[in-house]
């Protein structure tokens, strides 16, 4: 993978007077510089959900929601930034929505096997990027609420599919 732009907008952050705030959105918003690969950056985001998942089921289930909420909101904070920045209306760069709609989908499986696990990023990678209805739908308000809806809404689809489909098979 090619993470130049990661690299070179990493360097502009060392410049005096850059926005440190400003820096640590983009940060959170490209997912730790995953946004800035240069194929696939919400596949790329979406595969790093697992260990972070992995992590989270050695709390309690309402600590991973809280969590989960957490990156939720800090993908509406981050996503809103960036995209004012940048002045676009939801910039491929932005990959922490991935990240929030995955967490949804494995926290709706909440299970141990992990052929259901990466079914579960499977099939949300799939929604998320043909986004059926009602993930489709517009959101009205900021400019990040339609960023992170479709991904919220599509692990939500993904994590009833794949609990649905495992049940059948049980």
């Amino acid at each position: 993978m090619n993470f130049n732009g990661f690299n070179a907008w990493l360097r502009s952050q060392r410049e005096p007077g850059a926005d440190n705030a400003g820096a640590v959105l983009y940060l959170l918003a490209t997912w730790f510089g995953a946004g800035f690969a240069s194929v696939a950056p919400g596949t790329v985001a979406t595969a790093t959900v697992l260990p972070l998942y992995w992590l989270l089921r050695l709390v309690s289930m309402p600590l991973q929601l809280a969590l989960a909420l957490l990156v939720i909101g800090l993908s509406i904070l981050s996503a809103n930034w960036v995209a004012s920045d940048l002045n676009q209306d939801d910039p491929q760069i932005i990959v922490i929505d991935e990240v929030g709609g995955a967490l949804v989908a494995l926290l709706i499986v909440s299970s141990a096997a992990p052929a259901e696990q990466v079914m579960a990023l499977f099939v949300f990678r799939l929604l998320d990027i043909f986004k059926p209805w009602p993930i489709n739908i517009s959101v009205g308000g900021l400019a990040a609420f339609g960023i992170v809806y479709d991904d919220v809404v599509a692990g939500l689809g993904a994590g009833m599919i794949v609990r649905l489909v495992a049940q059948f098979f049980q």
